[in-house]
């Protein structure tokens, strides 16, 4: 592996990978070895984001001799990205990276934004850094064989994407009744992309504008804490899609008339259905944990808080949010009912 010039750094030898491609034919661990690289294998999931975890990287970093004039490019999905990401930026004030995202979450999501960190004290993403990898890459054939649950976990995110910012994008993911498979939703894809570069790149900072980016957030990550807490497994994507069904809802409780009331509980129809379709199994589990109490608790510990106050992101119609709004736990439960009461596979769970 010889040492190319690519944005301002020399092509990796050091590379942090999921340890589902250890055994891949789509990873060749031997030509790393072989020309002097070093490997660093983490699993994907919630339990890899931790602080032991970036002590451990940090510790491999220092041990096979990185330095901040060199590379390191980090392989996998959102959690991966997350750990080995932030790793990076802090490891001697931070070195270069590359980004190489093989899941369609972390492809049109994760991967982008320079947003990475831990999970610290139960609670999500909140130890981390913003900082920009200088370089962003992902397979199309890697997407092209990922299993059901995880195309599923990207098409929420494009969702969301769409919903906050992109009319059209909503338009033809609509028609879609069942997740069509990555090969078939290119332009989708790069669609969904656009929006969230777009949206960082007039505040990378998250000032203003890319709060928006959270609609759906602040409740999945109260349902992945509940989730993390019984151990019971809740991927991300589909907490998120669970979240935007409340915040549809909520929505169209403050939706100013008629026939934007109706867009949105449209749009949480159409997220329900796909979510029943593709993960029915989690989101029963997901319903019989839920306990309002405790998910309230998770939400006031929500970094984007202010003033002892749960901040969230409501929609004013289709492709356009508005972010920092109030939530009050009345409203999130009474929502939260609205939107879940007449699921007719489990209960709604437990309510004060």
């Amino acid at each position: 592996m010889e040492a190319l010039s690519w944005p301002g750094a020399r092509f990796p030898k050091w590379f942090i990978v999921d340890v589902f491609f250890q055994d891949s034919n789509s990873f060749d661990e031997h030509s790393i070895h072989s020309h002097g690289g070093h490997i660093y294998w983490v699993k994907a999931g919630e339990a890899s984001k931790s602080w032991n975890e970036v002590e451990r990287i940090l510790e491999w970093m220092a041990s096979t001799g990185l330095n901040r004039h060199e590379t390191i490019a980090v392989i996998g999905g959102g959690t991966i990205l997350d750990v080995g990401l932030f790793a990076a930026s802090i490891f001697q004030r931070g070195t270069h990276s590359w980004a190489l995202p093989t899941t369609l979450l972390a492809a049109v999501d994760a991967g982008i934004g320079g947003k990475n960190g831990v999970n610290f004290l139960g609670i999500k993403n909140y130890i981390g850094t913003i900082t920009q990898p200088d370089f962003i890459v992902t397979d199309a054939n890697i997407l092209n064989s990922l299993p059901p649950i995880e195309v599923l976990n990207g098409w929420m995110e494009m969702t969301k994407h769409a919903l906050i910012a992109d009319p059209e994008l909503w338009a033809k993911m609509k028609a879609f009744h069942g997740i069509p498979s990555p090969a078939d939703m290119d332009t989708l894809i790069e669609a969904a992309v656009d929006v969230k570069t777009s949206i960082v790149k007039r505040d990378e900072r998250e000032q203003g504008e890319r709060k928006k980016l959270n609609f759906g957030h602040t409740v999945a990550h109260a349902l992945e804490s509940r989730a993390s807490e019984l151990n019971h497994p809740l991927p991300h994507g589909i907490a998120v899609g669970m979240g935007m069904i409340f915040g549809l809802h909520w929505s169209a409780q403050t939706a100013v008339n008629g026939a934007i009331e109706s867009q949105f509980q449209q749009a949480a129809s159409h997220v329900r259905t796909w979510l029943e379709a593709g993960a029915s199994e989690i989101m029963k589990q997901t319903l019989l944990d839920f306990d309002s109490r405790a998910m309230w608790t998770a939400m006031l510990k929500d970094k984007k808080n202010a003033q002892q106050q749960v901040l969230d992101v409501v929609l004013e119609d289709i492709g356009k949010a508005a972010w920092n709004r109030p939530l009050t736990f009345d409203a999130f439960q009474s929502c939260w009912t609205e939107a879940f009461a007449h699921d007719n596979r489990g209960e709604l769970g437990r309510l004060p």
